[in-house]
């Protein structure tokens, strides 16, 4: 991704926005396995205590629900990194000083 014909400048201003994606891509991934984990765990909780089907049918239907769209919402937050990679992280680096 980091052009030869750049200066050394940009080639470390680019590698360290480079850095900063792929760490926080690695944070969505992080989150979004730990959620689906979270969920699971909960989910086998509730349903040794539930009284009848019904009742782990709603609570199945209900944690499926949330893992959809808590899924979303990260999937969302990697395209928006995603798409806006080289404004966001720009911003960091002139706010991070010298």
């Amino acid at each position: 991704m980091i052009s030869t014909d750049a200066s050394p400048a940009d080639r470390a201003r680019l590698a360290a926005m480079e850095r900063m994606y792929r760490s926080d891509m690695a944070l969505v991934g992080g989150f979004f396995s730990a959620m689906w984990v979270v969920l699971a765990y909960v989910l086998l909780q509730v349903w040794n205590i539930a009284p009848d089907g019904a009742t782990r049918g709603i609570v199945v239907t209900t944690a499926l629900l949330v893992g959809i769209f808590a899924s979303g919402a990260l999937l969302a937050v990697a395209i928006h990194l995603r798409k806006r990679r080289e404004h966001l992280y720009r911003e960091d680096l002139e706010n991070a000083g010298p």
